[in-house]
């Protein structure tokens, strides 16, 4: 008993910095919009990364800002599917799942050629194509984990997807401006090649809900396939990885998916009352915005410094392969062009 409370206790600083932050970050974009539309989720990762890289985030505070990256990010992501109605999910249906797929499948293809191009070791192309192609910073754990990728290039792949899936978050909304995408395809376009789902919630949240709830259910169906594609690429390793690594145990599962499709089953039932659902919208858009100021107080800019040039040049070619391709898909798949 008293080792929880002392667990619980020791989440209290990070957890208060994250919601001043998120506070911040809220009110700072009610004072911009009548100059500029600024996101509160992009405002709260600049604020965290802001205090991350000038006089540092407190140690104590380290607990809860993880606390708020991963576990508020999850609660907000299911309380997401109260966005969403099993209609709407039926709109995108097999035109998105055929985007992802071959969005996936092509990335790490792609990135696996590009990798022998730059002479890289071949795991570390698969876990930065892995990271790229699928949700990131956790995939390339996940896969280095089935492929026993040494801890070094597994380190190299966090750095570079988290950097690059950085810049697309806050380059997206702004190519917005210029493509003038309809709001289901930039969803489609954004989920579909970005490489964090808090960067996606970030991104596409920052031009509408509509965007932002498509992009989150593509998003999260790309998380879906991380544990099939786990399964291939150890059964593509040696025989002997493939016996000894790979288990139902060993690859994760994304449990929070399922609460999410929970909430979009009740929310297309329509028993919510509709003040009881504005809260609970309201509710979750600041839970978002914590995680968001938590993700910008763990990121470094020490950490582009850190990453070698080849496999740096790797990772950017492997970010412009998978946005065009899925901007291209999704432009064909839902008839843009028409």
């Amino acid at each position: 008993m008293k080792i929880q409370k002392s667990v619980n206790l020791s989440l209290i600083p990070g957890l208060v910095l994250s919601v001043i932050l998120a506070i911040v970050g809220v009110m700072a974009s009610e004072f911009l919009k009548s100059y500029i539309t600024l996101s509160a989720l992009i405002l709260a990762i600049l604020f965290g990364m802001l205090l991350r890289n000038t006089v540092g985030v407190p140690e104590n505070a380290g607990p809860g800002v993880s606390f708020s990256l991963q576990r508020i990010l999850r609660i907000a992501i299911i309380f997401l599917g109260f966005r969403l109605s099993v209609t709407e999910v039926f709109g995108i249906g097999i035109k998105g799942l055929t985007t992802v797929v071959i969005v996936i499948s092509a990335t790490l293809i792609f990135t696996t050629w590009i990798g022998k191009r730059f002479e890289l070791p071949e795991t570390l192309a698969i876990l930065i194509g892995s990271g790229t192609g699928i949700c990131g910073a956790s995939a390339a754990i996940a896969i280095g984990g089935v492929i026993n990728a040494r801890d070094r290039d597994i380190a190299f792949a966090v750095a570079i997807v988290t950097i690059f899936g950085t810049v697309a978050m806050f380059l997206y909304p702004i190519l917005e401006t210029f493509l003038q995408l309809p709001e289901v395809a930039y969803g489609v376009w954004t989920g579909s090649s970005i490489h964090e789902v808090a960067q996606v919630v970030a991104a596409s949240f920052a031009i509408s809900t509509t965007s932002g709830a498509i992009a989150t259910v593509v998003k999260l169906s790309r998380v879906l396939f991380l544990a099939p594609v786990a399964v291939i690429l150890g059964v593509l390793s040696t025989k002997k990885q493939m016996q000894e690594r790979v288990t139902i145990k060993s690859i994760p599962v994304p449990y929070f998916v399922f609460g999410f499709i929970i909430m979009v089953l009740i929310n297309s039932a329509g028993i919510i009352p509709s003040y009881l659902y504005e809260m609970i919208l309201k509710g979750d858009n600041f839970l978002l915005t914590m995680a968001m100021a938590a993700m910008g107080m763990n990121t470094g800019i020490h950490e582009i410094k850190e990453v070698g040039l080849k496999p740096f040049y790797a990772g950017f070619v492997s970010w412009i392969f998978i946005a065009i391709l899925s901007y291209v898909l999704t432009i064909i798949v839902f008839g843009i062009w028409n």
